[in-house]
């Protein structure tokens, strides 16, 4: 039912924007994405039962013969290591990312609650027309393009660039799809942030 709602008010104004013109925006709201990052969380893996570890018999680092050097950090196998199969989905929701660095997102706000989107995917592509809603107060922003087709939830949040600055970030909560994706990776948690130059507010 949400989505039919959704479905039909995008239609509608979709057919309202394409008659409108700028002068009709109240506010305009810029978003040039300058980097996409992907985070894929998966279960710890589970304890190696051949590990000939022995906690009952801790290694003595006054004994000569013990290897251990007690004044270097002990590494768990596994430590530092990265996941392959966490590499690769991060890899794919990049790749995927519908808007990539050089591109950008134009909300102009002809209601209350949103108003046509224009979508640059990549530096030197063309504008493609959609809509957006967003409620007054809220942080998330519903995306909707028919062509090329797009429909996601952005979540705006701040993150601090490399000059201290604060900075718009748009996360998009991708879990539930690459759950499906992957059922056997055992996905808890996969989002794509698309980090901007626009201020934050």
């Amino acid at each position: 039912m949400k989505q039919l709602k959704y479905g039909t008010a995008c239609l509608l104004l979709l057919a309202a924007a394409a008659c409108g013109d700028d002068s009709d925006a109240y506010y305009t709201a810029v978003y040039p994405v300058v980097r996409v990052e992907a985070e894929i969380t998966l279960p710890p893996p589970e304890p190696d039962p051949t590990d000939p570890t022995d906690p009952t018999d801790p290694t003595d680092p006054t004994d000569p013969t013990d290897p251990t050097d007690p004044t270097q950090p002990e590494t768990k196998a596994g430590e530092n290591e990265t996941d392959p199969v966490a590499e690769r989905i991060k890899a794919e929701i990049e790749a995927a990312a519908p808007v990539k660095a050089g591109g950008s997102y134009v909300l102009e706000f002809t209601k209350y609650n949103g108003g046509r989107l224009w979508i640059r995917q990549a530096a030197e592509a063309d504008r493609v027309r959609g809509v957006f809603f967003k409620d007054p107060g809220a942080t998330d922003i519903l995306v909707y393009c028919p062509e090329p087709a797009m429909e996601y939830t952005c979540t705006v949040a701040a993150y601090n660039d490399e000059d201290g600055s604060s900075k718009t970030l748009l996360t998009v909560d991708l879990t539930e799809e690459y759950k499906a994706l992957y059922p056997e990776a055992g996905i808890t948690r996969a989002v794509r942030r698309e980090y901007t130059s626009a201020n934050a507010r």
